[in-house]
């Protein structure tokens, strides 16, 4: 079935349910940004296999919604399939939702409850838009991935530095009485210290956690559960219920206060508890920054982790440089990469390696597969971005790697954003300044030149968790979750991510992980400054010293003086030499 067809199908279901326009989401019932391959919906109807993305169909068109990160990928992929591609952030471009307050005003807007954020329920019916929350999509989909259900593992106290207990305690104790709806997936794998396998590459669970009159339920279904973990779950008098009773049970609190994270609940959730008396209090859940802030051990533990991910990366740059290019590919490559990794110490990878040569760069979140690569050429580029899972911590790292010969221009870019990367990494900040007060730093010296970058400067890691986490968000771009507002506190680990992108010709980006850490107190405040902790060297050949100054040229020598002496101890002989040689001091 073509997917011009499918669409054809889901305009008959709505027509069959009187529904004028249909709107669909990438999220799951946990509004998770990466979710079980179960819910690829609009890569079913649409074509598009992004992370991200909104799908709009009435009876004449479809529209598909992508931001900055997707514009050429959404052209490739959706166009042939009859979708219009409407990129955010370009100018006249409306986001979905003033989209349908222009286009679909008295219209009936069918959308999935469980698939959409309270957020962006209650924002459509305050525009006064008829909804109506019903499933049409699910029994057109042939040969449905089922739900993942598998059983669920331990991250042990040694992982976590803090038990399951003390982290409910610590939540129950913010709470002072109110119940809170937990529906994130990294929140509750991080509470109860358990991780699964629903999501590829994101080590969490499909379940709902209730925290009710100082009870906690965690609804998940049993046979999930190994006998050990079930007997400890009771005995941190956690009440356990099925997956599927967690609305029912909603719809039995009355009369209570309750804490919801709009942003992270769905909108079903919401419903199943207006009109019982219950007050509302929407707000951050704390749950998202007990997680952000990272204690003593996991912080020793994600050090230990950018150790093994560096290791891992250094076998494979040594790989690469020493392998006749004209015989590999960018999936050969990025199979290659996996096999450095989980032959190591990674337990998984933290998200789909991105390997793209030259043009294919310029695609953000470009990813090849079997059918679908480039082959590597003897000039060029080839752009890595990629992480592990590790039981100490998760890794997120790009390095863009020359091929052979490259241009005049392409040193220039290359060498102005790992300038730029340093520029934010070397900053020493005053403590409560956010996200969006520093983004500056890392796009200063890429906006003299006249070129910016449509995405986030940098994301918060999560600990064993998802590779993206909130609320840290170095951007200057306004988000719906204003998570750019949020300071930067003691114990976040954030990406330092900038880059060029020039569709049709190259993308560059150098990304390392940062810790926040103190610096000097004294009459002025506390300060602030950031730990690199990925341990991998930048490609030499790439820059071109004109465009460098003394200081970044003083902190790449220092960084890589770091990176030898922190991996050396795990190479091999012929690898320590090869790791000497690409980080000599320039």
């Amino acid at each position: 079935m073509m997917t011009n067809v499918r669409i054809e199908a889901l305009r008959k279901a709505m027509t069959d349910n009187k529904i004028d326009v249909y709107y669909l989401n990438t999220s799951d019932y946990h509004m998770s940004e990466y979710v079980p391959l179960h819910f690829k919906t609009i890569e079913y109807f649409s074509g598009f296999t992004g992370s991200l993305a909104t799908l709009l169909v009435d009876q004449e068109k479809a529209y598909i919604f992508v931001d900055g990160r997707y514009h050429g990928q959404a052209d490739k992929q959706c166009l042939e399939n009859g979708v219009t591609v409407v990129k955010l952030g370009t100018a006249g471009a409306l986001n979905p939702l003033e989209f349908i307050k222009e286009n679909y005003a008295g219209k009936i807007i069918g959308l999935d409850g469980k698939r959409t954020s309270v957020s962006f329920g209650k924002k459509m019916k305050e525009l006064g838009l008829k909804i109506r929350s019903k499933d049409i999509y699910s029994d057109l989909i042939e040969n449905r991935i089922p739900l993942v259900s598998d059983k669920l593992f331990k991250l042990d106290d040694e992982y976590t530095g803090k038990t399951r207990k003390e982290k409910l305690n610590d939540l129950i104790y913010c709470l002072d009485g109110r119940t809170h709806l937990v529906n994130n997936l990294e929140s509750i794998a991080y509470l109860l210290n358990l991780r699964g396998n629903d999501i590829v590459y994101t080590p969490v669970f499909l379940a709902y956690l209730v925290v009710y009159q100082n009870d906690v339920y965690f609804f998940i279904d049993l046979e999930r559960l190994s006998s050990d973990i079930l007997d400890e779950l009771y005995a941190d008098g956690i009440i356990i219920k099925p997956y599927k009773e967690y609305y029912s049970f909603l719809k039995t609190i009355r009369g209570e206060t309750v804490i919801l994270d709009e942003n992270k609940v769905n909108f079903e959730s919401y419903l199943s508890l207006t009109n019982r008396k219950n007050k509302f209090v929407h707000t951050i859940s704390p749950v998202e920054e007990m997680k952000s802030i990272k204690n003593d051990v996991e912080i020793k533990n994600s050090i230990q982790a950018h150790i093994y991910d560096g290791v891992a990366m250094v076998r494979f740059l040594k790989w690469l440089d020493e392998s006749d290019k004209e015989e590999l590919n960018e999936y050969l490559v990025s199979e290659k990469l996996k096999e450095f990794r989980l032959g190591y110490k990674a337990f998984d990878l933290s998200f789909n390696s991105i390997v793209a040569v030259n043009a294919n760069a310029a695609m953000m979140h470009y990813g090849p597969t079997a059918e679908n690569n480039s082959p590597l050429t003897k000039d060029g580029i080839i752009l890595v971005d990629s992480g592990g899972q590790y039981k100490e911590g998760t890794t997120d790292i790009t390095r863009t790697i020359a091929l052979g010969e490259t241009s005049a221009e392409f040193k220039k870019h290359f060498t102005l954003v790992l300038k730029s990367m340093f520029n934010l990494s070397e900053l020493k900040f005053m403590k409560g300044l956010v996200g969006k007060d520093i983004d500056i730093l890392a796009r200063k010296d890429i906006w003299e030149i006249g070129i910016d970058y449509r995405c986030g400067t940098g994301h918060g890691v999560g600990h064993v968790l998802s590779v993206h986490e909130g609320p840290p968000n170095i951007r200057y771009m306004h988000t719906e979750a204003g998570t750019e507002l949020v300071p930067l506190k003691k114990g976040n680990i954030v990406s330092d991510e900038p880059g060029i992108y020039l569709e049709g010709k190259y993308g560059i980006r150098s990304e390392n992980m940062l810790l926040v850490v103190e610096d000097e107190l004294n009459e002025y405040g506390q300060f602030m400054k950031f730990k690199t902790l990925t341990m991998c060297p930048f490609d030499l050949r790439l820059i071109d010293k004109e465009y460098l100054d003394k200081k970044t040229i003083e902190a790449l020598n220092n960084y890589h003086k770091e990176v030898y002496e922190n991996l050396a101890p795990y190479l091999n002989e012929d690898e320590k030499e090869y790791l000497k040689k690409v980080t000599r001091a320039i």
